[in-house]
């Protein structure tokens, strides 16, 4: 009998514990999902209007029920000047994110790994870049700009783009580099690998999370500047952000098309996403090799 009640008393503790883990299963998804609705549901919103007919994108209260139209999107894509500044900012936020990781890399490995007369001071007045707000410094750019004849240039908004970027490159790397064990390095060298190729076959492989992590955010920060576009272009490269704004007028917003052109904004930057996704998740962890 005493064994019995043991029995039964173990069975009911069994019962009470998975009741309790699917309890704080179901409460954990429950709120997992409530704020997936939150975040995903102003894109959900944005994706609506730019489906909306002409007149009812911003009608109040809204159609939640509708017959979707991509009346929008023929209008946008038919006109040149969205298609134009669409392709700039394909290619000068595309070469402005190479060309950071070409110089961005190579600079943090070098202060990862060799010791650098006042290396905190150098990585202050890299870092120094983006503590001025930016209409702080547009106007200095502009003068620049137009000095050199970069003024309404791609090559003068990809500069653009890499020194608001370059800093951020550089610290997230050097984090990156400094977890990965010299060892590896060592051991490459040991079997005959030069200093290059040690970085090359070693080092980068190691770091490809942070690489790809860093390109994201990069690609992000370039995609949606405005200021920047706004005050160094006119004509040849106006970036799209800036395309985007027009449809705001002083008298009216043309909301249906302003939607329409705000997701068309979103499709590359997810496509992104999604092609190094894999590579994503892991570098978000900054813990991929860890010292010895």
């Amino acid at each position: 009998m005493a064994t019995t009640d043991g029995d039964s008393a173990t069975a009911s503790q069994r019962l009470d514990k998975d009741t309790r883990e699917k309890l704080v299963t179901a409460v954990r998804h429950t709120i997992l999902l409530t704020w997936s609705f939150i975040v995903l549901f102003p894109l959900y919103w944005l994706a609506s209007m730019s489906l909306k007919p002409p007149g009812t994108a911003n009608a109040l209260p809204p159609d939640w029920i509708f017959l979707p139209t991509v009346f929008n999107y023929i209008q946008l894509f038919q006109d040149s000047g969205f298609v134009a500044a669409f392709a700039n900012s394909l290619i000068m936020v595309s070469a402005s994110v190479v060309l950071v990781l070409l110089i961005g890399v190579p600079a943090a490995y070098v202060l990862s790994r060799y010791d650098i007369p006042m290396e905190r001071d150098v990585l202050v007045w890299i870092l120094s870049s983006r503590m001025l707000p930016p209409i702080a410094v547009v106007l200095p750019f502009f003068i620049i700009f137009r000095e050199l004849n970069l003024f309404d240039t791609r090559i003068g908004m990809v500069l653009m783009y890499v020194s608001i970027n370059l800093s951020l490159v550089v610290w997230v790397m050097k984090a990156f580099f400094d977890g990965i064990p010299e060892t590896l390095e060592e051991a490459a060298r040991v079997d005959g690998a030069t200093q290059f190729q040690g970085f090359r076959k070693v080092v980068l492989p190691a770091a490809k999370p942070g690489i790809f992590s860093v390109a994201i955010i990069s690609f992000i920060f370039a995609w949606i500047e405005l200021l920047f576009g706004l005050v160094l272009t006119s004509f040849e490269a106006v970036p799209v952000t800036l395309f985007v704004y027009s449809f705001i007028g002083s008298r009216s917003i043309e909301w249906g098309m302003l939607a329409a052109a705000s997701t068309a904004m979103i499709v590359p930057v997810v496509i992104f996403l999604i092609a190094v996704n894999k590579y994503l998740a892991a570098g978000l962890s900054f813990g991929v090799v860890i010292k010895e």
